[in-house]
């Protein structure tokens, strides 16, 4: 790949772009200055940000608009690559799966679904055995995907093909550098939401009841209410609570249900009793120490 995007990162000054708007946008109440941890990687994302998803009051990104004015005359071969980096360009964060030292790795986008492999050099060769993820921005240009974002934040985290399934079921937002900024910045704590009151977590209980019936029906399932709750009660991990939506599945809960429907199996958990905490739900216990 010939084209630099540093070209469009120099056109933004040109470009009429609202740099104190989009800082706003970007970092939210943070303050960022130059001699603060990670200044540099924290700009870097800023700049991808700024050229690949803010708006201009045209509606346009910057890079879209570089690309229709090419300001800086550039031959037509660059202008393909350009054209073929904005409209093949994904955000994602990637687990490692596989690497060729020196040439590339294979990766898989946690968001997408999807499996890539991507030319590079230096990453491949300063990973060397580590396995985790990182968010980044590839793009595929005359047939091959290269990583085009700014340098990796490595997270040594590694998915189950389960796991993998429910992240990109959990999916509602566009990725975009923001989600890795708060690797580097993390957002100023929010204030702490009200306890539910014992009435509170009835009134809870009662509409996932009824949410279960509607999805019992939705997916066909055999399993009762009753069972479910039964099944929460006596649930014994020696890990995490994260094996419930494994072992769920004996009960007659189908896995398209669950992974289609994490939130509700999250509420459910934190809302129904556990013998492990004397009868009462994770919730009631929250109230009982911070309230």
């Amino acid at each position: 790949m010939n084209f630099k995007l540093g070209k469009v990162v120099a056109y933004v000054g040109r470009s009429g772009a609202d740099i104190q708007k989009a800082a706003r946008e970007f970092f939210g109440k943070n303050k960022i200055y130059p001699n603060m941890p990670a200044f540099e990687n924290i700009a870097s994302l800023f700049n991808e940000w700024l050229i690949f998803d803010f708006k201009l009051p045209s509606g346009s990104t910057v890079i879209s608009e570089y690309y229709l004015k090419n300001p800086d005359s550039l031959p037509d071969r660059l202008m393909d690559e350009l054209k073929q980096i904005i409209t093949t360009s994904v955000y994602d964060l990637f687990e490692v799966e596989s690497l060729n030292k020196g040439t590339d790795l294979t990766v898989w986008g946690l968001f997408t679904g999807q499996r890539y492999r991507v030319l590079e050099k230096s990453l491949s060769l300063s990973l060397g055995n580590r396995k985790g993820c990182f968010f980044n921005r590839i793009a595929k240009v005359n047939g091959n995907y290269y990583f085009i974002g700014s340098n990796p934040i490595f997270l040594p985290v590694v998915h189950t093909d389960r796991s993998r399934k429910m992240f990109k079921a959990d999916n509602r937002e566009i990725v975009t550098p923001k989600n890795a900024l708060f690797l580097l910045v993390p957002p100023k704590s929010a204030p702490p939401k009200p306890i539910v009151t014992e009435g509170g977590i009835k009134k809870i209980q009662q509409k996932l009841q009824k949410q279960f019936e509607e999805l019992k029906a939705k997916y066909r399932v055999n399993a009762t209410f009753a069972k479910l709750k039964n099944f929460l009660l006596n649930e014994n991990y020696k890990d995490h609570f994260a094996d419930f939506y494994k072992d769920i599945i004996a009960i007659g809960i189908t896995e398209e249900m669950v992974v289609e429907n994490i939130k509700f199996f999250q509420d459910f958990w934190n809302y129904f009793p556990h013998k492990k905490l004397r009868g009462k739900c994770p919730a009631e216990r929250y109230r009982e120490v911070y309230g």
